[in-house]
């Protein structure tokens, strides 16, 4: 039987941005303090997290994120948290770990659809700060979308929100904002530290990125901050969409068009499944993949040279329920497996169905990534108990041929 879809993750047209210095020693005494007594009260206050984090780099530094729908019910959230019961007992605990707490951006969201981190979230995200000479205004914002955007995605760092200084007035006085600053913020999100190592190298070794950053170093007042932040195990667990199986997922008509052309391909599967393994099998493959009937149909061939066998998968999209069916076959049978059904919502795309694993019935899920136009990442995952837990059993990194690797 389905179960509900999770709801959309609420958004917030306001943002702070704050990174608190801490006592050497002190921050995870403070991420206690967040996770058993702040978190829920800031909630239900009406304040909005987006993410608690670990500074990767500096151990005196604890970053996070809350939102507000508006600056009126910011005032309201905050008086309402700072003004209660929680607040009260526990702030000389919390004051006690800090050195300085005033380093807050007040932001909001550069498209105006609101921010989020839900369903973006992953081990390891990076936050660049650019604070520059004047409004990051829609020119600025122009330039950032046909120059960096680009670049970062060819780097692999694709960005997954941005966000711009939010002008009105402090309308909470008893906790300072940076003021008289014009910053422009975008997160990306990487799936590992190598993801990470890799992203850096090739900006290193792109000229395409020396002529970017000279074009963008006038506009800057100070060099780019740029922050690697780990979040914290409750945060992540929040921010992070778990599989929920539904067979009503939609999405739209070009979801796939990015499968067209070549692909180099780096697997990662599970020896053995349902049984709590945790050996994995990492062989190559070359993908192929063509877009039909203005975007309907799309088919792709996967060919897997150190394994002697190929697959090919065919999507068809059904205009009425907006809906894709995805269909498998391989070599080694010739059978097609039963289909999973959904769409993309962003760049994110889950696709449920049934199957049987070795004679056992199981809810099967694959999950899309697009990572820019050259990139892709694809994984499978099965539940053995009606959709309860899921165990990843398949992992794809798709890089278009041509383009720098996503994964090595």
């Amino acid at each position: 039987m389905d179960q509900a879809v999770a709801a959309p993750a609420q958004a917030s047209a306001v943002v702070e941005l704050r990174q608190y210095t801490l006592h050497p020693g002190h921050r995870d005494t403070l991420i206690e303090l967040f996770e058993s007594r702040f978190v829920a009260q800031l909630e239900a206050s009406g304040a909005r997290l987006h993410g608690e984090f670990r500074d990767a780099d500096d151990p005196q530094r604890f970053v996070w994120l809350r939102g507000f729908a508006d600056m009126p019910q910011r005032a309201r959230a905050l008086e309402a948290f700072h003004g209660g019961p929680v607040w009260k007992a526990n702030r000389e605990a919390a004051n006690s770990t800090m050195i300085d707490s005033d380093n807050v951006l007040l932001l909001k969201p550069v498209d105006g659809n609101g921010f989020s981190l839900a369903g973006r979230m992953t081990s390891l995200m990076m936050a660049t700060i650019y604070l520059l000479q004047a409004p990051a205004d829609d020119a600025f914002v122009r330039f950032f979308g046909d120059r960096i955007r680009p670049e970062m995605d060819a780097a692999g760092a694709h960005p997954v929100a941005e966000l711009r200084t939010e002008y009105a007035a402090n309308n909470f006085p008893r906790l300072p904002v940076r003021e008289g600053e014009h910053a422009f913020v975008w997160f990306a999100a990487f799936e590992s530290e190598d993801e990470y190592r890799q992203h850096l190298a090739r900006l290193a070794e792109s000229k395409a990125w020396k002529s970017i950053e000279a074009e963008l170093q006038p506009r800057l007042k100070a060099p780019p901050e740029r922050l690697r932040l780990v979040p914290i195990a409750s945060s992540l667990a929040r921010e992070t969409q778990p599989y929920r199986y539904s067979l009503h997922v939609t999405g739209g008509l070009h979801d796939f068009d990015f499968v067209a052309g070549s692909w180099s391909v780096v697997n990662r599967r599970l020896k053995d499944r349902g049984v709590g393994s945790t050996q994995w099998d990492e062989f190559p493959a070359q993908s192929r993949g063509q877009v039909l009937m203005g975007g309907v149909v799309n088919v792709d061939e996967l060919v897997f040279p150190t394994k002697g066998w190929a697959g090919v998968t065919f999507r068809t999209f059904d205009i009425a329920k907006r809906q894709w069916s995805i269909y498998w076959v391989n070599s080694r049978d010739g059978k097609m497996q039963s289909p999973v059904y959904g769409g993309f919502d962003g760049d994110v795309g889950l696709f449920y169905g049934d199957d049987e694993d070795n004679g056992r019935a199981v809810k099967v899920v694959y999950k899309w990534t697009r990572r820019g136009p050259d990139a892709a990442r694809w994984e499978q995952a099965f539940s053995y108990d009606g959709g309860t837990t899921w165990e990843t059993n398949w992992v794809n990194w798709f890089t278009r041929a041509g383009a720098a690797p996503d994964r090595k």
